[in-house]
Order: structure tokens, then sequence, then C-alpha cells
């Protein structure tokens, strides 16, 4: 399981709080954490080797230098990484009691990638608008459904798929999404799976999430046709309350003009087997954030 986190220490304490209950509950007859890498993203406040949570799993901290953003940091965990399946986490989630025995219940079962439902812990209007987008995701779904989304705060994949997919590669807001084609390249989907639930820290006010939409559309490609745009913009009022599908249209609007003023290829960075020269090496004893593979037994 990967966890990249950048000055937030006490959002990545929940995380693994919730981390070590659901090591606790993982019948080791299915499989075993193997360990708990950490990626301190550039924190400004580096973060001390013991961390101040017990997982129940060897843990290595990795720390950039200089921020590279959440993609780039799990690539660079995930290749340095033992084990034989990666879960990735976000520093702002907790994952439910039984989330790594979902993880390896399913690769023991064949799948090679999977992604899950998030829930939300607060209860803000951007919280409440974003989680009307993931309910509208997962309303058709069912387990197992191939998608076209993987979400790198609550995901599972076989590292040799991974690493032969070149990892996440892409940065920005939504490159997660990107290892989908990839994996789609080998044959390969990402699997839906609703009963690996994590509880997320939505909202985190206007100015992220107009980043991240500005990103995302980035990142999604460009689009300069107007009914296009227009389209993105009316499908994005989703919602059950006013308020929440206008702040939704606000977002969509932002998001379809970062589609708009795109550039033409997106940035990549792919998964290697060496270390990233920004990127120092610290082993901790057992506490940990979250590049954490599983490995069955």
């Amino acid at each position: 399981m990967i966890v990249a986190s950048k000055d937030r220490e006490e959002d990545l304490a929940r995380c693994l709080s919730g981390l070590a209950e659901s090591a606790h509950e993982l019948d080791p007859c299915v499989g075993r954490l193997v360990e708990a890498v950490v990626v301190d993203d550039g924190s400004s406040s580096p973060y001390p080797d013991a961390l101040p949570v017990t997982v129940g799993a060897p843990v290595r901290v990795l720390r950039n230098e200089i921020a590279v953003g959440a993609s780039r940091s799990r690539d660079i965990a995930a290749a340095q990484a033992r084990g034989e399946v990666l879960a990735f986490l976000d520093d702002d989630a907790v994952p439910r009691g039984d989330w790594l025995t979902v993880i390896a219940e399913n690769m023991r079962d064949g799948a090679v990638a999977i992604t899950g439902r998030v829930l939300p812990f607060d209860l803000g209007l951007l919280s409440r608008a974003r989680q009307a987008r993931y309910d509208l995701r997962y309303a058709n779904l069912s387990p197992g459904d191939p998608v076209d989304f993987f979400a790198g705060g609550n995901s599972a994949v076989k590292t040799d798929d991974f690493t032969g997919a070149g990892g996440f590669g892409s940065t920005g807001s939504g490159s997660d999404n990107a290892l989908v084609d990839k994996l789609r390249e080998r044959a390969h989907e990402v699997r839906f799976e609703p009963s690996l639930v994590i509880a997320h820290r939505n909202g985190k006010g206007w100015g992220p999430a107009i980043t991240a939409a500005w990103g995302a559309g980035r990142t999604a490609g460009r689009s300069g046709d107007r009914r296009r745009i227009l389209g993105r913009i009316r499908s994005s009022c989703v919602g059950a309350d006013p308020l929440v599908r206008m702040a939704n249209t606000a977002l969509g609007t932002v998001h379809a003009l970062g589609a708009a003023f795109a550039r033409s290829g997106p940035g990549t960075s792919p998964v290697t087997n060496g270390t990233d020269h920004r990127t120092q090496h610290r082993t901790g004893d057992a506490h940990g954030l979250a590049t954490t593979p599983l490995q069955h037994s």
C-alpha cells in the first residue's frame, strides 16, 4: 500500500491508524502486509523516520527533496517496493477494517487491478459536491465490472503489471486514470470492487478544488470544440440539492476550460528500477505510511 503525503501529519496519522486496524484484521491465510513505504513529498517540515502509529509491518520512508506530486511519488515508491501487490491510499483517507482483506481475496481470485468506493467523513458543501460525483460514477456499476478509472487513493494492482505498464507515468489531477489504458494495452482490466471502501476528507477548500478541476481538465486532453465544452459543463450539474449542483457546475466549468486550454501532450514520468535522484531513503521501525505491498501466503 503506497501513501504519498505532504504537510499533512494529522491526516497521515489517522490514515495509518486505519491501516493498522486493517492489517490486524487480515487473516494470514489470505495474505499479509509485507511493508509500508511512506513518500514524504517535500514537506516543509520533514516527517520523522518513526511515525507515531504501528502498522504491524516494516516501514520505509522516502523523502522527495522537491515536491513532484502524488502520481510521481507513487511511481518512485512502486519502483522500490517489495511484494507481489501494490495497494494505494491517500493520506487523508481511512481504510475500512476489511480493506486489506478485500484486496488480498481479489488478488488471490485472479484480479490484476481493482478500485473501490469513496465515502466522506466530512460534511461541508465541497465534500457533498464531490461525493455526488463519486455516487454518479458508481450508480450503474456491479462488482467486477471493468471501469475507466483507477482511484490512486483506493486501489490495488499486481506489482509486475503496474511496472510493466510503466506506472502512472503522467502527472497532475486525474493522472491515475492513465493507468487504465496502459493496463488494457496489456490485455488487463481495472475491476470495480464496491467492498473496497475508504472514508475520505472530500472537502479541502475552494482553492484546491479549483486547482484540481483545472488540472484534471488539462490531463483529460485538449477540447476546443464549443459544443463539447458546453456538454461537459451541463453534465457536471449533479447533486441532490441546488447548492451542490451549483458547486459542481462551477467546478465542471473550470474543468472544461482546463481541457480547452490543455497542452497537446501531458508530461510523463515512467517507473524505473532505480531511486529518483531527488529522493532520499530512510528506514524506520514499524510505523508508517502507505506504500504497502501485499504478499499472499
